[in-house]
């Protein structure tokens, strides 16, 4: 079961129809600091599915030194164009050894397929390369339009030129533009 924090920062930002639904892996562990989250209010440095998503949808570029700029402005267009983010796994797995955050990514495929089900997206796009290995599959086979064929990176600094590419791709083979 998610946080109530996340699943409430994810539900203020649900847009009435998904267009663009977006997969994540987890939120991120706070490893004893402050939360982050997609959804949080806040831009934090290291807020790289943010900042990748934003990049690929909108060409914004945060410049350096924008950690702490509100997010409001580009969540709410993301709400407008019917984008949204989910995540595979309802808790925080980044700070699990491998073969347990494996596991927590594979006993959650189920729950994650419903969830995209339910909500009827135009196309999909998972946004880390090893939840689109047990994803695409099973997404494929529930009749998931899933926009991609090949994994995309998560969107660290030095992969985010090939994030945003790939979603870019993915959205003009999808024949899905946001700004309609």
């Amino acid at each position: 079961m998610e946080d109530s924090w996340y699943a409430d920062l994810r539900a203020a930002h649900r847009p009435s129809q998904v267009r663009l639904l977006l997969v994540g892996e987890s939120a991120p562990d706070r490893r004893s600091g402050e939360r982050r989250f997609f959804y949080a209010p806040l831009l934090d440095r290291r807020d790289n599915l943010f900042r990748g998503v934003v990049l690929a949808l909108y060409g914004h570029r945060f410049p350096p030194g924008s950690a702490g700029t509100p997010k409001a402005p580009w969540l709410d267009r993301m709400v407008r164009d019917g984008a949204y983010l989910i995540d595979l796994v309802p808790y925080p797995v980044n700070g699990l050894p491998p073969g347990e955050r494996a596991r927590a990514r594979r006993d959650h495929v189920l729950a994650a397929v419903e969830a995209a089900l339910s909500l009827d997206p135009t196309g999909v796009i998972v946004c880390h390369t090893e939840c689109f290995r047990v994803l695409s599959p099973p997404m494929r086979e529930a009749g998931l339009p899933l926009l991609h064929h090949a994994p995309l990176p998560f969107p660290l600094g030095h992969l985010r030129s090939r994030f945003v590419e790939g979603v870019r791709e993915a959205l003009t083979a999808g024949g899905l533009d946001l700004s309609t």
